[in-house]
């Protein structure tokens, strides 16, 4: 949850309303293949004061899936009918109803706006002529600046609905962001300098720098809290605690005699006892990793405990693991379980959650999609279900493994996930933390040594000299999968340079040069992931400690990506381009974490991919544009050429892509639905594509 208990606004503890544009959110998180759900933002916005109006505008003859949870939400569903293709006519309804709750309930006194639009700028500015507390959301990539401007706060809606990438992946920030946002601090600690208000309440630092700039928010930087986002910026300041609330000053700040305030002792980010940074020189604080953490001496019991209870939980937090409670978690998996037992194969992994999902809202019970498909991927993961030789994906009929047979052998299985991030993490076990985390009981060791012994039976872990591990040789389950010896070949013959080292942080630090090279020259950002692979690879096969699954298909998938703009873009080589393109949906799989890892690349590969049909061909003058274009415009486009060769090669690529990743292009002909379009060929398209689904 998005928050920070030592941070308010000017409106905390007022009464709430909220305007949401639909179509806005809907299409973006359609186009960005973003399963957009209410409750996770109406959660957030309740923990900010009561919400008493709660409107969403739209077309809900086009939106009808999405009703029921809306109405779950107790939301007025206001119809905007559609007068034609392309014309949003929502922002002048909620407009008008926004100046209307603005005139008529001065108890209000905090608008919530969420939308991309620009064209909500006036209201905003208008809001704030009466003295409203504005507060915007929107998505990051498609809002306007201007409606970030005009908002007293704006969070970016990613953020929200948990959809930010975790901080300490590569996919971060920008520095340019960081070092706006650092700038940011700098300049309100000076304000507050001049105001003579040193040190400052890090709550009332805040509001100075919403003041400043309604952009600036913890979350789109990965941090629930203000104070840990404090915490990374220690460089620049001080940190102190008076009366168990946390004050700021700039880093040279000489603390009066007469004021009692101690040193903040962080909250284990990286700060001392004294509230520096461990890094010395003014450096941000390191993270604190397995290898330093272990490996420091003398290291006290207690400390190492302390250290690996804090690893363990960022593991789990990164895998969305540990967002649902013991409870929460036991009652779905058994639910699933009899489910499955009782009726195999006959529901796709999403009707069986919508089932669960409008059975717990009939009990009462507040459990979201997005949570009973995390448990769900707790299974995935561990391979607890059967898609019938069908890739995996929701949309698939689904049974239980046939090794499964008990209700406890699949809590078991699923569990066992847990263990296995652990190991796959290079740390060590601690029976007592782990059953702590999960089971809220440090007594269920047993427990925990039986789900090691399901793995070691499953030969994906194996114990020796005293500790767990990988097993070599067959660690990488995928490496046998089609679509990827072509990926698999470059790995095995790629030649590393003699001077390279062979260890797992070169391997991540050419990934992240490969990241900073992708823009600039695909060639050199193709041979760093390459190499990146390699290592990883290597690593992963020789079992070594924190050896990671999850990183060498990161890589592998960025190699893809890479490689395919290599050929496509450099060397105009769209046929051989064709099979990158491929292995990087394969990996990318909507039930696999890679693909909250690498939505961003999603939207793009998709568009390029067939974009290059259109290349291929040479049809230059009617090649739609990947950047202005959806995906879902583009497939209706080639569908629907007169030029009949470039009709047939799209329909072989669409075939080729409906093997690698069926979920993906299903969710391609969800957006073709929801096209604002009159004309038939939307559905016509939309219904050639499910019909090779289902062949």
């Amino acid at each position: 949850m998005i928050g920070n208990s030592l941070t308010t606004n000017s409106a905390a503890g007022n009464q709430i309303a909220v305007f949401i544009d639909f179509e806005n959110v809907a299409l973006w998180a359609e186009q960005e293949f973003i399963d957009f759900e209410l409750t996770p933002l109406m959660e957030y916005l309740q923990s900010r004061g009561p919400v008493v109006i709660k409107r969403v505008y739209g077309d809900w003859s086009r939106f009808s899936h999405y009703r029921e949870e809306l109405m779950n939400n107790s939301v007025d569903l206001v119809q905007i009918y559609s007068v034609r293709a392309g014309k949003n006519r929502a922002d002048i309804r909620m407009a008008l109803d926004a100046m209307e709750t603005a005139i008529t309930r001065p108890q209000i006194q905090t608008f919530v706006i969420v939308s991309g639009d620009s064209d909500f700028g006036p209201l905003v500015v208008k809001l704030r002529e009466y003295s409203r507390y504005t507060l915007g959301i929107g998505p990051r990539d498609v809002t306007h600046p201007l409606l970030v401007k005009a908002c007293d706060e704006f969070i970016y809606l990613e953020a929200v609905l948990g959809e930010m990438h975790d901080l300490h992946e590569m996919s971060q920030p920008t520095a340019t962001d960081n070092e706006t946002a650092r700038t940011l601090l700098a300049k309100a600690l000076n304000v507050h300098a001049q105001r003579g208000e040193l040190p400052v309440l890090a709550a009332k630092l805040k509001q100075t720098m919403l003041l400043m700039d309604s952009a600036f928010n913890e979350a789109n930087f990965g941090y629930s809290q203000f104070k840990n986002w404090l915490e990374t910026n220690i460089d620049l300041i001080s940190l102190f605690l008076k009366d168990m609330q946390l004050y700021v000053a700039p880093k040279d700040y000489a603390v009066p005699g007469d004021l009692d305030l101690r040193p903040w002792e962080g909250s284990g980010t990286g700060l001392t006892s004294n509230g520096h940074s461990q890094g010395g020189n003014g450096s941000k604080p390191a993270a604190i990793t397995a290898a330093t953490a272990l490996q420091s001496a003398p290291v006290d019991p207690a400390t190492q405990k302390l250290t690996l209870r804090l690893q363990y939980k960022q593991i789990f937090n990164r895998l969305k693991m540990t967002s649902v409670d013991f409870s929460t978690r036991r009652d779905v998996l058994r639910d699933i379980y009899r489910e499955l037992s009782e009726r195999p194969n006959q529901r796709t992994t999403d009707d069986l959650l919508e089932e669960l999902c409008l059975r717990y809202e009939a009990q009462g019970l507040i459990r979201s999609k997005t949570t009973l498909r995390q448990i769900w991927q707790m299974g995935f993961r561990q391979r607890a279900f059967d898609y019938n030789d069908q890739v995996a994906s929701v949309h698939v009929p689904v049974r239980l493994a046939d090794e499964i047979d008990s209700e406890a052998a699949f809590v078991q299985r699923a569990e066992s996930g847990f263990v296995y991030a652990v190991i796959n993490a290079g740390l060590d076990i601690d029976k007592e933390e782990l059953a702590m985390i999960l089971l809220n009981a440090r007594d269920q060791g047993d427990y925990i040594q039986s789900l090691l012994d399901d793995l070691e039976e499953r030969g994906l872990i194996t114990y020796e000299d005293k500790r767990y591990g990988l097993p070599g040789h067959s660690a990488i389950p995928f490496a046998d999968e089609p679509a990827l010896q072509l990926i698999r070949y470059d790995i095995e013959h790629v030649q590393l340079p003699d001077t390279l080292p062979r260890t797992q942080e070169k391997a991540r630090s050419l990934a992240k040069t490969a990241m900073l090279q992708r823009s600039q020259d695909f060639a050199a950002s193709a041979r760093s992931y390459l190499f990146a692979c390699r290592l990883q690879w290597d690593a992963v096969e020789a079992g070594d400690p924190g050896a990671s699954l999850e990183d060498l298909r990161w890589y592998m998938a960025s190699y893809a990506s890479v490689k395919a703009g290599e050929l496509s873009q450099i060397h105009r080589d769209y046929a051989n381009s064709r099979p990158y393109y491929l292995a990087f949906f394969n990996l990318v799989q909507e039930d696999d974490p890679l693909w909250s890892r690498m939505r961003g690349l999603i939207n793009p590969m998709l568009s390029y991919y067939w974009v290059n049909a259109w290349r291929e061909l040479g049809l230059t003058a009617a090649n739609p544009s990947h950047n202005t274009t959806s995906p879902a415009e583009i497939a209706v486009n080639a569908a629907n050429h007169q030029n009949p060769e470039l009709q047939r090669l799209w329909f072989a690529m669409t075939q080729g892509l409906a093997e690698a990743n069926p979920g993906l292009l299903r969710r391609v002909a969800n957006q073709i639905r929801l096209s604002r379009s009159d004309s038939p060929i939307y559905a016509q398209v939309a219904d050639t594509i499910e019909q090779m689904l289902m062949a």
